[in-house]
């Protein structure tokens, strides 16, 4: 466990230390190759976090997969029941509140996305190894949320400072199979 807080702290404050116009090239860098790759895959049913902090910027990817005409949900993040719940967004910005985690959700007026139909969810994350893993806040929100979704596809967005050798982890974390990045694509 030790290994994973370590870890945790490390990578964000390298996370942190990017520049704020870095983030913005290298995020949209990733966006355009995540729109780029759904649009080739035939994908039609997308759930993407809406980032905060310094994470993966993901405001060009919503925009960019509005754009294509795909159903495009964001998850509503309940902390008493530690669950995430899609909501479909269709207007961008003017469906979106902020939560007070800091991160922008869509609002209780949209619609909840039924999980069945689900087919790609974007995940975010401190750190990710070569084998899909990812080391979240350890909250375990999308670990969760991923059980629920076996048929989805799980991709991780981040910056390639983020990919590690090893993020240590445990019995309950699931992978994604897909990792995002500025540079490249991680097929797992």
């Amino acid at each position: 466990m030790m290994e994973r807080e370590r870890l945790r702290v490390e990578v964000l404050r390298q996370r942190d230390e990017l520049a704020p116009e870095v983030r913005v090239t290298f995020s949209q860098q990733i966006a355009d190759s995540v729109v780029r790759w759904v649009q080739s895959e035939g994908f039609d049913a997308v759930m993407l976090y809406l980032s905060m902090r310094s994470e993966v910027e993901t405001d060009g990817l919503l925009e960019g997969l509005l754009q294509t005409g795909k159903q495009i949900c964001a998850p509503v993040v309940d902390t008493d029941q530690n669950r995430l719940t899609p909501r479909r967004i269709q207007g961008s910005k003017t469906e979106l509140v902020r939560h007070r985690y800091g991160m922008l959700e869509p609002k209780h007026t949209c619609p909840i996305f039924p999980l069945a139909q689900l087919q790609l969810i974007i995940v975010p994350g401190i750190a990710f190894d070569c084998k899909g893993y990812r080391l979240g806040y350890g909250k375990g929100f999308y670990d969760r949320f991923l059980t629920e979704c076996p048929h989805a596809i799980g991709i991780g967005l981040a910056y390639r400072i983020q990919v590690v050798e090893n993020t240590f982890p445990q019995a309950w974390d699931v992978p994604v199979q897909h990792i995002f990045t500025e540079t490249d694509r991680i097929d797992i």
